[in-house]
């Protein structure tokens, strides 16, 4: 059961690449369950009690799901059937937080940018932490938010190891993926891929405002790759307030990690 419980998962994880790499669209797909499917909705049955099972439509039922799970019935069910209990609540969350401001941006300086091959040195290293600090005192740099991508553990000190090749194509995703070594020097980052080195996939591309500022927001959904430890969802928003700007993360854009709750809830 173990073994099924980690190929479903890993099901659902490619399929969501394949989706967010075909296209960025500013309305979410999702994954359906077993078949890897790329669909607006989804139908799932779970059980919520020793002898009774629900159906849920998601994203339609995201509400009564919610209302199930605060009653505990996500503890139901054998290893693959929770993790779809958590699957099912991370796609109701994810629409949430992309829906809680339903007012369109004004300002749009975003969606014209190609995440699926972004540059890493366009990407905030380490939220709240510049590049400078982060070299220097990488200890007074604020932990990354629970849920959110930290790319400075790929970087590398200068000292210990060798220059990487010095192609600017190397320091970026590709086709939303990225495994490799962020080298820094004098004249800036280098990177180097290394397939054996662990990485980030970027799952989707969408956007909203998410914090209401006016100013329109990239979501990023991106899972790490290459490691040990245990695989899940991570959420990256960004934005910025001119096209020559860098981009950093939206003030008061923090993504919901805490479980379940009334509060916030659209459904």
């Amino acid at each position: 059961m173990k073994s099924a419980a980690l190929l479903l998962f890993i099901v659902l994880i490619f399929a969501a690449w394949h989706a967010g790499a075909e296209e960025a669209s500013d309305t979410p797909w999702f994954t359906a369950p077993y078949s890897g499917q790329k669909v607006k909705e989804y139908e799932v049955t779970l059980p919520i009690s020793r002898y009774e099972e629900e159906t849920f439509v998601i994203p339609r039922d995201c509400r009564k799901l919610n209302s199930r799970l605060l009653e505990g019935a996500g503890h139901w069910g054998n290893r693959v059937q929770r993790r779809l209990w958590i699957k099912a609540d991370d796609d109701c969350r994810y629409l949430n937080y992309l829906k809680r401001n339903p007012k369109k941006a004004d300002k749009d300086f975003v969606s014209g940018y190609d995440f699926l091959n972004a540059r890493i040195a366009d990407l905030p290293l380490r939220p709240g932490c510049d590049l400078y600090m982060l070299l220097r005192d990488p200890d007074a740099c604020p932990e990354p938010p629970p849920g959110m991508p930290d790319f400075s553990m790929f970087m590398m000190h200068q000292s210990h190891h060798p220059d990487p090749p010095e192609s600017e194509d190397e320091c970026r995703f590709e086709n939303g993926v990225f495994r490799g070594h962020i080298h820094y020097t004098p004249e800036g980052l280098h990177c180097y891929r290394d397939r054996r080195a662990p990485g980030y996939r970027i799952l989707s591309v969408d956007f909203a405002d998410v914090n209401a500022d006016g100013y329109l927001d990239a979501v990023l959904r991106m899972t790490l790759i290459g490691s040990r430890g245990r695989p899940e969802l991570l959420v990256l928003p960004l934005t910025r307030f001119s096209a020559e700007e860098p981009f950093t993360i939206p003030r008061g854009a923090g993504y919901p990690r805490l479980g379940p709750t009334d509060e916030g809830w659209l459904y």
